[in-house]
């Protein structure tokens, strides 16, 4: 099976608007998503999702499958052994059907299918390269730091702040309160504050 068609078929679906798929040491292999996610936002985006599966792995029960909804989006995020395939859907994606192409496409993932995404992703990272790069930046040499030491004072003892006391707030009982008003005391957990 070509490799651009196993990605392909995820984003055939109705409502499937991106995917990409990226190594947990960051190495993306594809990526398609809408322009609109440029390269620096999603390379903070790959270390955000990496660490979300960290603190999920030591603090809960572990788990591959994530999906994080939005007002009008979602994306699913899916985990194998090294890698992570995000997809990007939009309100009318039927989410059984992306996880069933993508339990296929995730299958298809060989070593071997993995290489050649990298060999495609480092052929192509030349190309996304500016044609002029900027120009080295030289910084100066520090300037040498003098050698006397100074002690330094003691720290202040900070001031202590003052508290001020809310005047206490009583709910009046339910029968107090006039039918069709509401009281003027606002409740939380059964609770005036």
């Amino acid at each position: 099976m070509e490799i651009s068609k196993l990605f392909d078929n995820i984003l055939d679906l109705p409502g499937i608007e991106g995917v990409c798929l990226f190594s947990t040491e960051g190495r993306m292999y594809l990526n398609r998503l809408p322009s609109f996610y440029s390269t620096e936002l999603f390379a903070d985006a790959q270390r955000r999702i990496v660490a979300m599966y960290e603190t999920m792995d030591e603090n809960f029960l572990p788990c591959d499958d994530y999906m994080l909804k939005f007002s009008e989006r979602w994306l699913l995020l899916r985990r194998t052994d090294k890698h992570v395939m995000v997809i990007l859907g939009g309100e009318k994606a039927n989410l059984a059907s992306t996880r069933m192409v993508t339990n296929m496409t995730l299958k298809h993932l060989t070593p071997a299918v993995i290489a050649q995404l990298d060999n495609v992703a480092r052929a192509a990272a030349p190309a996304a390269a500016p044609s002029n790069p900027p120009a080295p930046v030289t910084v100066a040499a520090p300037v040498a730091a003098s050698t006397v030491k100074y002690p330094l004072p003691p720290a202040p003892a900070p001031a202590p702040v003052p508290v001020a006391t809310a005047p206490a707030v009583v709910a009046a009982p339910p029968e107090a309160v006039p039918s069709g008003t509401k009281p003027s005391v606002r409740m939380y957990r059964g609770r005036a504050y």
